[in-house]
């Protein structure tokens, strides 16, 4: 396997996916909370995609090519530093977009009778339409930003740095990460 073709190979279909929340946040800029019934599926799809996906993609960056890549220039000042940060971030809003969900959906829907003013609150304070909005806009402009840094910077890097052996080690254990061991 070559491990940087496969991790492009994975950009590619992510940002496919987050093609779609870019869809949703244009209606939801264009007609507010009237398009939350047709967008929330959509959010969560992309909710669950981050989840799974996304972060399996970032371990097999953090956990395979970046100590490859920081056993050449080191771990303390190099891109790979700026990455680990990078994914915690994406995922932190990945993390705050699935609660948002869960608490329009599983929380507040059931007591919607029963509980008016509180999903009000919610809506005003989390699950509104341009909050929701502001937060996939966050999503895409953290991965559109983190991406290219990879794929301009860091992947070119790692193909210059390591030897076709550390590269074929990296790509063994991205194949062990994908079969689950």
């Amino acid at each position: 396997m070559d491990p940087i073709q496969h991790l492009l190979d994975e950009h590619r279909d992510i940002m496919a996916q987050i093609a779609d929340l870019r869809r949703a946040v244009v209606d939801l800029t264009e007609r507010g909370q009237a398009a939350l019934p047709a967008v929330l599926p959509v959010l969560a799809r992309v909710g669950r995609m981050m989840e799974t996906q996304l972060m399996l993609h970032a371990q097999k960056e953090d956990d395979a090519l970046f100590p490859a890549v920081e056993a050449v220039i080191g771990e303390d000042n190099g891109p790979t530093v700026a990455m680990r940060f990078e994914h915690q971030e994406i995922h932190s809003h990945g993390a705050l977009l699935r609660q948002t969900l869960y608490e329009l959906n599983e929380v507040e829907h059931p007591k919607i009778e029963a509980g008016r003013e509180r999903l009000k609150a919610l809506a005003a304070n989390g699950g509104s339409a341009a909050s929701l909005s502001a937060n996939a806009e966050e999503i895409i402009e953290l991965l559109d930003s983190h991406f290219g840094k990879e794929e301009q910077i860091l992947f070119p890097m790692a193909q210059s740095l390591l030897d076709d052996e550390t590269l074929r080690q990296v790509g063994r254990a991205i194949e062990q990460m994908l079969n689950g061991q």
